[in-house]
């Protein structure tokens, strides 16, 4: 696993901007990543079937990511899937440890997946950004040479600054929800295949799960 940690260098005055904010890898080796995509794939057909809902200021038109509110992966009967909400769940507790804080009474979660086709981007957006906000994340089921760039999310603008994620099948992030993300190109003949999702420490809506409660 890896911890990484993005800040300023202080205030020479009390209206200086500030900024820390964290983002986490790791690398999860005990999922078939063949199988998973192959189902993936196999349950796109069903996934465009369902009403477009919006595509989440990511660009996209006529994909999995535009129903991303009409359905929840985490539901899915499927053992690669339950595989990852354990590795979700545990990386998350790795995670929140690391920085020294409590574990939450219950941990809830939406999930959705991105298929994209050659030559195709997912633009800079973020996923939440009121009271209760809290982690995001990204799993790479395939891929072939793309990044995922996380924004600053205060110098976004003029001059922004962002880090570059590399890529790679069976790579897990995690990272506060309100930091603004995109990919480059997709320049590969085979699709690239991710799964995305959202984390919570409250029911935001019905569209979240319990993944996990905490004994206290």
């Amino acid at each position: 696993m890896k911890l990484l940690e993005f800040k300023n260098q202080g205030q020479n005055n009390p209206l200086a901007p500030v900024w820390r904010y964290f983002i986490f890898e790791a690398s999860i080796e005990n999922i078939d990543l063949k199988n998973l995509s192959k189902y993936l794939l196999k349950k796109e057909k069903d996934i465009l079937k369902l009403k477009i809902s919006n595509d989440g200021y990511t660009g996209l038109n006529n994909h999995t990511t535009t129903r991303h509110k009409q359905y929840n992966l985490f539901n899915f009967k499927h053992k690669e899937i339950d595989k990852l909400k354990k590795q979700i769940i545990k990386n998350h507790n790795e995670f929140i440890q690391a920085l020294g804080l409590k574990l939450p009474k219950t941990l809830y979660g939406k999930c959705w997946y991105n298929i994209m086709n050659k030559n195709e981007t997912i633009k800079a957006h973020a996923h939440s950004w009121n009271a209760d906000t809290y982690l995001g994340g990204h799993f790479c089921v395939q891929c072939n040479n793309t990044s995922t760039y996380y924004i600053n999310s205060i110098n976004q603008l003029c001059d922004p600054t962002a880090y570059q994620s590399k890529n790679e099948e069976g790579k897990l992030t995690l990272f506060q929800n309100f930091i603004p993300h995109y990919t480059d190109k997709h320049k590969g003949d085979s699709k690239r295949i991710t799964i995305a999702f959202d984390l919570a420490v409250v029911k935001i809506n019905n569209n979240y799960i319990v993944l996990h409660e905490y004994s206290r």
